[in-house]
């Protein structure tokens, strides 16, 4: 009720701008975690969770890094492939 609450509040301020709804910005991961935690997934599986979700923060990472400034640049990004060894914790792109 109180998150319901807080969203509708919310969209009162924003009116016809849904763009302006996104609040989480840089913290997404973080909060990602913070509601799985809050599902009640805790001990090995939240640590196995968060691992899992740090290594898909770092491939989005690199796909960021490697996206161009401008939208008419190289758009090489598009085409990286990721293989992703879960256990060992470890990623590479070709």
């Amino acid at each position: 009720e109180q998150r319901e609450a807080w969203v509708s509040e919310r969209r009162a301020q924003v009116g016809k701008r849904p763009q302006d709804l996104h609040v989480v910005s840089g913290m997404a991961w973080d909060y990602m975690k913070e509601l799985t935690k809050m599902s009640g997934m805790e001990g090995e599986d939240f640590l196995e969770y968060s691992r899992r979700l740090a290594l898909v923060e770092e491939i989005y990472g690199d796909r960021v890094a490697r996206r161009p400034i401008l939208p008419w640049d190289d758009d090489s990004y598009r085409r990286c492939e990721y293989s992703v060894d879960w256990a060992a914790g470890t990623w590479q792109v070709s």
